[in-house]
């Protein structure tokens, strides 16, 4: 299933189009994506870490499907003044139009409104892609609005955290090294800065904390912190977050990637949680030091690049009530099973989603009608001069109208031939679509068969007049 972008007529998408179209595709993907993610994350079988798997697909999956669908030729073909194809929308892309052609020459006395408004559509269409030019520059300086945040903020952080060093306190580093062996991790740097509020990972193998905090806990509760911090550096978050981070600079403008992207944050404490209680058994002790450490982070700015242990009070309350309520951790028993489900059904929904997909549909001018107008242009009836002399070439109008019918005849033979193959009933097969082409191609044939009786009439009339004045003037 595809909707098309129909610009102008005769006319060849662009960069814009095709710019604004992945754009588009890419958040009808996120939507299916993060729907998906939505209703499994509420199964209550399924673990923190589960669920925060399921968020990390939903926000990276919608990149990879969009690009498979990109891979694919996406260009599609619709005339002008047919009706649209189902499932379409048409956006008319200035931009993208070259300049209009003139009009063919129409007989004198036969010239109809369309026509003459014709003339003025070079004017029109400049202004109008002036315009469209100023939209889309104005849509690519917001859009760069966000990796230049994104820059800021990685400057600030660097700036903020390069008078860190290392952390001497035999006691911490003590019980450092008990929760790392018990985890399986290797050397794991520890560094204190006075600029950070709350201990966070950087990078894949350091912990950086506030350390005049962490001195004043008790061991437990230093344990639990630790615990936190090393399951971070278990699950790589030190370096999913500034991807993470970069993901969502880059498309801000759709909401739908930065609601997945706190949830995707907020899933990963939540499993670090859970895997800090699983080492070292103690849910209160972790809960009371959370409540420690943040009573200084909170006063501190976000930095939602890297993971730190406490961010904000809306966050920090449920994490407490989650870690001193036992019927809440019953999650941490959840099944294998459930987990692998989960990723299946959300996989299955990402396929489905590549399906789904904006297209660019380069408008055509209806070539049979095109045909007929040069045609005529080109005979004697067209010419003010030779009207005069001779009415118009009836033999010729009657070749050109036979020569219609036996192309409107043609297309509806293989109409009938399409209709009959299999598929040609159901949306999106390839019979079905080339059931279409071939409807709007006998459209075309029987517009431009109209068309051109319609033209020798008008000729034959003025043919007329002009007869008819001649004779009755003075001589």
């Amino acid at each position: 299933m595809a909707l098309h972008l129909l610009i102008g007529p005769g006319s060849e998408p662009g960069m814009a189009s095709s710019f604004l179209a992945l754009l588009l595709t890419c958040s009808l993907h996120a939507v299916v994506w993060a729907g998906a993610a939505a209703l499994l994350a509420r199964r209550k079988s399924l673990s923190s870490s589960t669920r925060h798997l399921l968020w990390k697909m939903a926000l990276f999956g919608p990149l990879a499907t969009t690009l498979l669908g990109a891979t694919a030729p996406w260009e599609s073909e619709h005339a002008p003044g047919e009706p649209s194809y189902f499932q379409a929308i048409s956006v008319l892309s200035f931009g993208d139009a070259p300049e209009p052609t003139a009009p063919v020459a129409a007989p004198q006395g036969g010239a109809s409104t369309r026509e003459s408004a014709g003339a003025e559509a070079p004017a029109s269409g400049t202004r109008a892609s002036l315009w469209w030019t100023l939209l889309t520059a104005c849509g690519a300086g917001a859009a760069a609005l966000g990796p230049l945040r994104f820059a800021g903020s990685a400057l600030l952080l660097w700036r903020s955290l390069r008078g860190r060093t290392e952390v001497h306190d035999a006691r911490l580093l003590q019980r450092l090294d008990r929760v790392r062996s018990r985890i399986g991790l290797r050397r794991v740097a520890l560094t204190e800065s006075a600029s950070v509020g709350s201990p966070l990972v950087i990078g894949a193998s350091e912990v950086c904390i506030p350390l005049a905090k962490l001195t004043a806990l008790t061991d437990a509760e230093v344990d639990a912190v630790f615990a936190h911090e090393l399951a971070h550096i278990e699950r790589r978050d030190g370096l999913w977050f500034p991807v993470v981070g970069l993901v969502q600079s880059l498309l801000w403008v759709q909401p739908v990637t930065r609601w997945v992207s706190s949830r995707f944050r907020q899933t990963a404490e939540l499993a670090c949680d859970d895997r800090a209680v699983e080492l070292t058994g103690d849910p209160r002790g972790l809960a009371r030091a959370l409540v420690q450490v943040a009573a200084g982070a909170l006063l501190t700015h976000r930095r939602a690049m890297v993971p730190a242990m406490a961010r904000s009070t809306s966050a920090l309350l449920p994490r407490v009530k989650r870690l001193v309520d036992a019927g809440s951790r019953a999650e941490l028993r959840a099944s294998p099973r459930g987990r692998r489900w989960a990723i299946a059904g959300l996989a299955a929904s990402g396929i489905a989603a590549a399906g789904l997909s904006v297209e660019v549909a380069r408008a055509r001018p209806p070539q049979p009608a095109a045909d007929a107008g040069a045609a005529i242009a080109r005979s004697p009836a067209a010419a003010p001069d030779a009207a005069e002399a001779s009415p118009p070439d009836a033999a010729a109008m009657s070749e050109q109208v036979a020569e219609l019918a036996r192309r409107e005849q043609e297309l509806e033979n293989r109409i009938e031939g399409a209709l009959s193959l299999p598929g040609a009933h159901q949306e999106g097969t390839p019979a079905s679509v080339l059931v279409l082409e071939l409807r709007q191609e006998l459209r075309h044939a029987r517009a431009a068969k109209a068309w051109t009786e319609e033209r020798f009439v008008d000729a034959w009339a003025a043919w007329e007049r002009r007869r008819d004045a001649s004779s009755s003037a003075p001589r």
